[in-house]
């Protein structure tokens, strides 16, 4: 107390000449001030720094209102069609009950249905496959082809093809000439081998060609293949070297002819003219028709004679081009007869 005095400080009034209550006040004013700037600061700082959040936020907010509102819309949506699902449900629901009424009417009147073999309707199926594709069975047709009945899908009408090679066939599921003509030779082969020797001797070279023409109908080309034909094989040429013919003096060139068929030609071979095979070549020759030269000179009426007189089989065929194709071949001519036949249907011209 004493220093203080000293100093001419009384410390009842330090540090200024106040009473202590009037600078009490003072300090707690000082306070008050220094709170409230710091509280200014504070928040000052605060929203600065939390502005950009706060902008963020709202953004966020509209956002989110939006999609609630297009979920509210889809929302709608999906109960109208579960509505209309609903209904469908009622629809088919009653429809089922109609079909199963009629299912149980259709029992009642044919029991006997139910009791159809599994394996049966399989091959049932199978057959009703491969005849929807093509045409209306013509037996009328195939009658005035062949002179007798044929039934539809005889495996039979294909020569080459027996009873028994039948009964085999069908074993394999060949039931139909359709069947027939997809499956391939190295397949029909494979069949014949496993059945045994003597089935190993066939050659089922041509038999999916000729129940194609079959399977289509098409009973005069059949007819006329099978009569080129040699036991259900298509012949094979035999060589012949360049000889004189006794016909009009040309020289046969069998190597020009073979430039131009890709194949040996015999020389007065009669079934190189398109439309005649080997049994109708034979059937010429019984009537002295060995040349084509002879066969050039004879009139088409006198070949229709010789076909009428040899039966049914023979008598579908027309001869009217044969005179012509056979002078070709007589003088030589094989690219002019070649470009003819390629214009030919069958052996006779378009009409």
């Amino acid at each position: 107390m004493i220093p203080l005095q000293t100093f001419g400080q009384n410390v009842t009034t330090y540090p200024g000449n106040g009473t202590f209550g009037s600078h009490t006040f003072e300090v707690v004013l000082m306070l008050l001030g220094a709170f409230l700037l710091g509280w200014l600061l504070h928040h000052f700082i605060y929203c600065t720094r939390h502005k950009a959040r706060i902008a963020d936020l709202e953004g966020d907010l509209r956002t989110s209102r939006g999609k609630l509102k297009d979920a509210g819309a889809d929302l709608e949506k999906c109960n109208s069609q579960v509505i209309n699902l609903k209904g469908d449900k009622a629809g088919m629901s009653t429809r089922i009950k109609e079909l199963e009424n009629e299912v149980a009417n259709a029992q009642v009147v044919s029991p006997a249905i139910t009791a159809i073999d599994e394996s049966a309707a399989i091959v049932a199926a199978g057959i009703i496959a491969d005849t929807a594709t093509r045409d209306s069975y013509d037996a009328d047709g195939a009658r005035a082809a062949f002179g007798k009945h044929v039934d539809e899908d005889d495996l039979k009408i294909v020569e080459g093809i027996g009873p028994k090679t039948e009964q085999i066939l069908n074993q394999s599921s060949i039931m139909t000439w359709k069947q027939l003509s997809n499956t391939s030779v190295s397949q029909l082969q494979g069949i014949l081998n496993d059945a045994g020797d003597r089935f190993q001797l066939l050659n089922p070279g041509t038999w999916p060609k000729q129940a194609e023409l079959a399977s289509e109908g098409d009973w005069l080309k059949l007819r006329e293949y099978q009569d080129f034909l040699l036991g259900g094989v298509e012949p094979e040429g035999i060589v012949t070297s360049s000889l004189v013919a006794d016909s009009g003096g040309s020289t046969f060139d069998g190597d020009a002819a073979k430039a131009v068929f890709g194949r040996k030609v015999n020389l007065d071979d009669l079934k190189i003219v398109e439309g005649i095979g080997p049994k109708i070549a034979e059937l010429l020759n019984n009537e002295g028709i060995h040349t084509w030269r002879v066969l050039a000179d004879t009139s088409v009426e006198r070949l229709q004679e010789i076909l009428d007189s040899a039966g049914e089989r023979y008598r579908i065929h027309s001869p009217t081009t044969w005179p012509k194709q056979a002078g070709l071949a007589a003088e030589g001519k094989w690219e002019i007869l070649n470009e003819y036949q390629d214009f030919l249907d069958g052996g006779v011209e378009p009409s």
